[in-house]
């Protein structure tokens, strides 16, 4: 069956080359080039919508000027328009390739044997096929005209299976052969963590963590390039033997990394690598790395010798791997991974005596990656390290080689977007560091990681109505399940009555993701106390947040409702506290009709206090053009005398400036506010715009 001419992504792309070609030429690209209109036979004059025809690019175009850019072979396209006489709609359907070039057949210069493009026939809508059938192709649209309409014929496209990234890791010890294309980017960030809070001190509140950044970047179709970054800076996790106060630790890596592929393509079964890195590693043992202490050197002690002070070394490490990488079926991929790491043995020359410390270690490792459609990935590896060095010590300070384990899942909400989780026993989070287990205790943890792919397809949607846009500003203390366009950015600032001051910045990197910026601010007077509110909820504490809300499902694209997800970290900066908490919530929302929505949220604060969560259920009426009514009410689970309700109006003041006035009886509008209850009813405001 013959395809419109803009059903497809070669179509829209070319479009768009064509629209900013005057702008930014592009070398050996397919260009466009209007053909002056023909007189007809009988010599009325051409008329009508413009139609298409390819010509080689070696070929002059008309006017006598070389086709621009151009390679032997390479098609561009030419706008024919239509005669007045014409009456038949023109389509235009591919050619299958053939399996062997002849003479005068196929692309000029192509050797025989090898395989040749696409080439498109003309056919009338109303012609016969091949086979004798009638066509029932649908009508050609109009080709766009400037670089906004293809934009928008670009971001009404939905994505397919090619679109996707390949899976560069199957968690950080183990990378594969696989690689992004040239000039593609991808930008993450993941945190590592111990499952619970340390034996004796240890990061307390959520766990250990240790936090990074990675930018990767296809410099060519066969090199990649890479920078990242990682810090953790929580005391060692179990208790270490002889020593009265726990040891801080800290550790911060940053550096490069290339990884070049030496055989096979995007598009072959069988890939070959070479990766390298080359880093920074700052160690420090002792002393204090919390705000309340830093830089008290004497605070505690270190772990490689009797000082009872702090020891720190910046380290130059590096490691090399060589991934091999089989598609063994178009969704299974199998690598095989055998690499070194280069680290130091010692630590603490020079500060009071050395101790030992990992060292250089040959490793080997494994791993499959399951992609049963495009927007799920299943992987799991394993790294067995073979020595000289170690990857891992106990409270003891016995040093061993461990395994390290690793079992993921890749959900990308699109293109542009995806979250990954994994249980693991790994615990660097840099080339070098990745096979080294959590420092002084061999056991599972966990890590999330968002990823960001600048330029990749969006999630189509038809455009928000004002309403639509207001409530994917969310509720107050009740969430929704929605986010502004890509492109927009939300702010709002917040105060109350009993002196709670909060502000928001957040980023829509796609319609189906919005990212918290930054969450910020300080609780006071929540009252009754509670170990709860004086951890996180402390006067005058400065808490911060970041985070961000996906949306799974949107009746905006033909679903029954809209479903979603929130998650967010951060801490409370007081010196009394210095502790973090993981919130994490889901959200549905049913837009009933043009003026009422339902919202369901059930959340919960992962905490090192304990783990509270709620059922949010929340409205948002409208009434008459500019105004809305918000009713929100948190039950608490465990905690009923917790169970909070919030009334707000919201004045839409103008498209990008809203004003609300609410009262509450929420400890505050600010994460695990919303699962403390507050003894004094709070009269506040917030101010929200958006562009």
């Amino acid at each position: 069956m013959a395809e419109p001419l803009l059903g497809s992504r070669r179509w829209a792309n070319s479009a768009l080359v064509v629209a900013t070609l005057a702008l930014q030429p592009v070398q050996a690209q397919p260009s466009w080039q209007a053909v002056p209109a023909q007189q007809p036979p009988g010599g009325q004059p051409a008329t009508g919508l413009t139609q298409w025809q390819q010509i080689p690019a070696a070929n002059p175009i008309p006017g006598g000027q070389s086709a621009p850019g151009g390679r032997q072979g390479t098609p561009i396209w030419q706008p024919l328009p239509r005669s007045a006489g014409q009456s038949k709609q023109l389509v235009w359907e591919p050619v299958p390739p053939v399996a062997e070039s002849k003479p005068g057949i196929g692309t000029p210069g192509a050797k025989p044997g090898s395989p040749q493009p696409h080439s498109w026939t003309r056919t009338s809508a109303a012609d016969p096929l091949s086979n004798g059938a009638a066509s029932t192709a649908k009508p050609v649209a109009a080709p766009p005209t400037s670089p906004a309409e293809a934009q928008a014929l670009l971001d009404g496209l939905k994505p397919t299976a090619a679109d996707f990234s390949p899976q560069l890791r199957l968690g950080e010890a183990v990378p594969t052969a696989q690689q992004l294309s040239d000039q593609q980017s991808q930008l993450s960030f993941f945190q590592l963590a111990s499952l619970g809070g340390g034996k004796q001190g240890g990061g307390g509140g959520t766990g250990n963590q240790n936090y990074a950044a990675r930018l990767d970047t296809g410099f060519t179709d066969h090199i990649q390039i890479s920078a990242f970054y990682s810090v953790a800076d929580d005391p060692l996790y179990a208790p270490i033997t002889g020593k009265s106060i726990q040891p801080a630790n800290f550790w911060e890596s940053y550096g490069g990394a290339m990884q070049w592929r030496l055989l096979g393509s995007s598009t072959t079964p069988w890939k070959l690598a070479l990766a390298g890195s080359l880093e920074g590693w700052t160690v420090g043992s002792g002393g204090c790395d919390s705000a309340s202490c830093k830089g008290q050197n004497n605070a505690s002690p270190n772990i490689f010798n009797p000082s009872g002070s702090r020891v720190q070394t910046t380290n130059v490490v590096g490691s090399l791997a060589l991934p091999i990488t089989w598609q063994a079926l178009p969704s299974l991929a199998l690598t095989f991974t055998p690499g070194v790491s280069f680290l130091p043995s010692s630590q603490g020359s020079g500060q009071g005596g050395s101790g030992p410390f990992y060292g250089n270690n040959v490793s080997v490792a494994a791993g499959a990656s399951w992609r049963p459609i495009p927007s799920l990935t299943l992987f799991g590896s394993g790294l067995i390290p073979l020595g000289p060095g170690n990857n891992s010590f106990d409270g003891n300070l016995v040093f061993a080689r461990v395994p390290i384990l690793t079992a993921g899942i890749t959900w990308a909400l699109n293109p542009r977007i995806a979250l990954e989780g994994q249980l693991t026993n790994g615990w660097g989070a840099t080339p070098a560091t990745a096979l080294l287990a959590l420092p002084s205790d061999n056991r599972l943890g966990y890590s999330g990681r968002f990823v960001f792919t600048p330029g990749a397809l969006d999630t189509p949607q038809p455009a928000m109505t004002p309403r639509q846009r207001s409530l994917a500003l969310g509720g107050l203390t009740v969430n929704t399940a929605l986010v502004p366009p890509r492109g927009i950015t939300e702010l709002w600032a917040n105060g109350d009555s009993q002196g709670n001051g909060f502000g928001y910045i957040g980023y829509s990197l796609s319609n189906s993701f919005q990212l918290d910026v930054y969450k910020g601010g300080v609780f006071n007077n929540v009252r009754p106390p509670s170990d709860l509110a004086t951890t996180y909820a402390s006067d005058g504490g400065w808490n911060y947040r970041f985070g961000g809300k996906a949306i799974a499902m949107s009746q905006l694209r033909g679903a029954p409702f809209s479903l979603g997800g929130r998650i967010s970290v951060g801490r409370n900066t007081a010196p009394s506290s210095y502790q973090g908490y993981v919130f994490a919530e889901s959200v549905s929302t049913w837009e009933a009709n043009s003026w009422l929505a339902f919202n369901l949220n059930p959340k919960l604060a992962w905490s090192g206090v304990s783990i509270p969560w709620a059922v949010g259920l929340g409205a948002n009426i409208q009434l008459g053009r500019h105004f809305q009514l918000i009713p929100e009410l948190n039950v608490v689970g465990l905690e009923l005398n917790a169970t909070n309700g919030t009334l707000a109006l919201r004045w839409l003041a103008t498209s990008s400036t809203n004003l609300e006035v609410y009262v509450s009886n929420a400890a505050g509008l600010f994460d695990i506010g919303q699962l403390l209850d507050n003894s004094n009813v709070r009269v506040g405001g917030r101010l929200l715009f958006s562009f």
